[in-house]
């Protein structure tokens, strides 16, 4: 028997039967093919009730993921569980977590609900960030850049928590709560050119941001992603996003280091642009 026949890259396990069914494996293993079954063991903590008690029939503290799944989703019990331990830790199973990351999902979609309005008719062919020039659109890029190069890092080395995390600020905070915003003024100007780029960078933005996040959150982004300009049958089997590290459109998107907004608070930045637009459009 050859190595890729008898052994797999990772196996997942919680510490508690580390000598029960782990090291057998690996004995087993080694003795019947002379190969180790697998290349990674990633232990994990156990999911407890809200006190900290581990779940037992005895004690009446057990909770049915069916339940979970039925009143919040899927979704939002996975990314719970995904995002809730660290390291050496266990889980304490609370509700209010459950209800916290169903409510990200609703932002999630809420979101993509609003671009997807404002992108009808638009193709995967019609996607070009070549003319990207706006300082928001440039930040929102250099973003999206930095959140692939931490999220694939962080992923490489287990750190699923942690890379959840980030998604989460990155999606609620910069995507949601700012670079959408930015976005209605020019899908809701006149000038077309402006238009036609705010929707490639946003449909660029969701499109590789739902790809890092598709792990965690499978069936809501499956769903978005499948009525956003792409190419391919499913988003589960659609490429990793990779960091653009080279050439001219990496460059165009440093923003921090291309220009002299370097040195200008983000904020700052932002409230400056919103004026300005706000002058050219009049508003009262």
């Amino acid at each position: 028997m050859t190595l890729n026949d008898s052994t797999t890259n990772v196996l997942v396990t919680g510490y508690d039967i580390i000598f029960f069914w782990v090291s057998r494996m690996i004995f087993q293993g080694i003795e019947f093919t002379g190969e180790r079954p697998f290349k990674d063991v990633l232990i994990h903590g156990l999911v407890r009730d809200s006190e900290g008690r581990k779940m037992s029939k005895s004690l009446g503290n057990g909770v049915d993921p069916m339940d979970v799944v039925e009143k919040y989703g899927a979704d939002a019990l996975r990314f719970t569980l995904a995002t809730g331990t660290t390291p050496g830790n266990d889980l304490k199973f609370q509700w209010d977590k459950v209800t916290a990351n169903w409510n990200f999902g609703n932002k999630i979609w809420n979101a993509s609900r609003f671009a997807l309005m404002n992108m009808e008719g638009f193709k995967k062919e019609d996607i070009d960030l070549s003319t990207v020039t706006a300082a928001h659109d440039r930040w929102i890029l250099a973003k999206l850049q930095k959140t692939i190069s931490s999220v694939t890092r962080l992923m490489d080395r287990y750190e699923f928590g942690e890379a959840g995390k980030l998604l989460y600020n990155f999606i609620w905070d910069d995507v949601c709560d700012w670079y959408i915003e930015m976005a209605k003024l020019p899908l809701y100007g006149e000038d077309e050119q402006e238009q036609n780029t705010t929707k490639s960078v946003l449909a660029h933005v969701l499109d590789q941001t739902l790809r890092l996040l598709h792990p965690f959150m499978p069936f809501i982004t499956e769903e978005i992603w499948q009525h956003l300009p792409h190419e391919g049958e499913s988003i589960t089997i659609a490429a990793w996003p990779q960091v653009k590290r080279s050439g001219k459109m990496s460059r165009r998107f440093q923003i921090w280091k291309c220009t002299k907004l370097s040195s200008v608070p983000s904020v700052t930045l932002v409230k400056r642009w919103m004026l300005h637009r706000e002058s050219q459009f009049h508003f009262t």
